[in-house]
């Protein structure tokens, strides 16, 4: 009898901890950066702008790109290479929606999912 209390108080336990979790807000995330090796790609929204970045830090020659979807429905691409280092834009009145990044000859990364500021 005394170890099917302690699976009944784990399992209760278990239960009680899964509805507390699930009764939090969700965060929501306003920025965010993709990594693909050593280059990067990021975005942050604000309230009056949202702030996107490239950077290309191996020394591959290779060049690296960014395509950046806004809220309004815009598309902003960026590439860098080593020798420019980071390309990087302030967008007044604009949130971004969703990010991905991709090296020369590679695949792009998954997409990056902002909520707004």
């Amino acid at each position: 009898m005394r170890s099917m209390r302690g699976k009944v108080g784990t399992v209760a336990l278990l239960t009680l901890s899964t509805m507390l979790l699930s009764t939090l807000p969700a965060m929501a995330r306003t920025d965010d950066r993709i990594y693909d090796g050593w280059d990067m790609a990021g975005a942050a929204n604000f309230k009056d702008r949202a702030e996107i970045a490239l950077c290309d830090e191996e020394p591959d020659n290779n060049t690296v790109y960014a395509e950046f979807r806004m809220y309004s429905g815009a598309q902003i691409n960026l590439s860098a290479t080593t020798w420019t280092g980071c390309a990087q834009r302030a967008l007044p009145g604009e949130q971004v929606r969703s990010f991905r990044i991709s090296e020369e000859g590679g695949a792009w990364s998954p997409l990056a999912i902002l909520d707004r500021a």
